[in-house]
């Protein structure tokens, strides 16, 4: 099965025309790509880094002789925010600390953070790396004055919906810890553990937490934000948690298509670093859900990544993993195959509940992993 560039530039040129014309399925900045061992990469892209007003109707397409098309058109130099595929940063983060034996899969969160950061003693770092820990999905942070530490201790203070280990049910929170317990351990904050352990590593050159004013010049806009009331949001995390914390391990990556790729190269055993054991490649690609945990998720769970895709005809290429970004983000890796691929959208652009891009994941998936027969 082969994927041609015309596939992946009509996925693209459909979501930004939708987008245009008032289809639910659609972004205003979009960017893909496929690449397979032993091939160039296949990349595509488009759109404007700001294509709607606060009202929702979209800006005209000024081609005037003093607009920078670098900064206002979509390329793949353009960066978007993450969101939560910044978990899989955090993850590959720490699987460095695994490896090296600095952190074990079963610690405590509680003996490397303390009780005032962790609401219950049971849980471990299996459990935060595969939502099983009982946390919430969220909390509303953002809205309690005081420090970070004091923003954070009301983590340690949150009541568990499931007893740790018993309930598989998504926490950004979780991560939020995570990243904790690596800073910790690393002695610097996870954006520079995570420049230094991984993105550089893997030749992510220009991932980062922390856009530039130059950086932030090319990164494309998302949400017009009223809860906090921080209006257009564009080179700042869209996610509020994340915000108002700086720097955790849930979201807050801005990444362009090549520095995605090149994480993506990392889960599929193809990137030239980090270098991470055979054994622990493996545990982090084996479903972690044991019969005794409940989850109603459609996926299943390694450690940091989900397993599994689900194809436009309703079934799902169980080889792949990888994760989604609630602004329209997502990279996936077959790490038998080699194969990875990645979609950059900023669907939340310019309001969350505006498009989706759930039938354009499904189609990637297919044009890079769907085996013969099987969509």
């Amino acid at each position: 099965m082969t994927t041609t560039a015309t596939e992946l530039g009509t996925l693209v040129d459909g979501l930004l025309e939708r987008a245009r014309t008032g289809g639910i399925e659609g972004a205003g900045a979009v960017a893909a790509a496929i690449d397979r061992p032993g091939s160039e990469p296949i990349t595509r892209s488009g759109g404007r880094t700001v294509s709607f007003a606060e009202d929702g109707t979209a800006l005209p397409d000024d081609s005037g002789p003093d607009v920078d098309r670098s900064v206002t058109d979509v390329y793949a130099s353009s960066l978007f925010d993450m969101a939560s595929v910044t978990k899989v940063v955090t993850a590959l983060t720490a699987a460095t600390f695994l490896d090296e034996g600095a952190l074990g899969l079963g610690d405590l969160a509680i003996d490397h953070l303390g009780p005032r950061l962790v609401p219950d003693a049971r849980i471990t770092v299996r459990h935060l790396l595969t939502h099983t820990a009982g946390l919430p999905p969220t909390m509303p942070l953002w809205r309690i004055q005081g420090t970070r530490e004091e923003r954070l201790a009301e983590v340690g203070g949150a009541a568990l919906h499931a007893a740790p280990g018993t309930t598989h049910a998504y926490s950004c929170i979780g991560f939020i810890l995570l990243g904790e317990i690596l800073t910790r351990l690393g002695g610097e904050d996870l954006p520079q553990l995570a420049r230094r352990r991984v993105l550089a590593p893997a030749g992510a050159a220009t991932a980062t937490w922390w856009p530039d004013a130059a950086a932030r010049s090319r990164t494309v806009a998302t949400e017009y934000a009223e809860d906090p009331p921080r209006g257009l949001v564009r080179g700042e995390v869209h996610d509020e948690t994340a915000w108002v914390l700086e720097g955790v391990g849930n979201a807050g990556l801005f990444a362009t298509l090549e520095d995605a790729l090149a994480i993506a190269r990392v889960l599929a055993g193809r990137a030239p670093g980090p270098v991470l054991s055979q054994g622990l490649r493996a545990e982090m690609a084996r479903d972690q859900l044991t019969a005794s945990v409940t989850t109603d998720a459609p996926w299943r769970q390694g450690l940091g990544v989900r397993i599994g895709q689900e194809l436009p005809d309703g079934s799902v290429q169980t080889t792949v993993v990888g994760h989604p970004g609630f602004t329209g983000t997502a990279l996936w890796a077959d790490p038998a195959e080699g194969t990875v691929a990645v979609l950059l959208t900023n669907r939340v652009h310019p309001r969350r509940d505006r498009f989706e891009v759930l039938e354009a994941r499904r189609e990637i998936a297919r044009q890079a992993f769907a085996r013969a027969g099987t969509a």
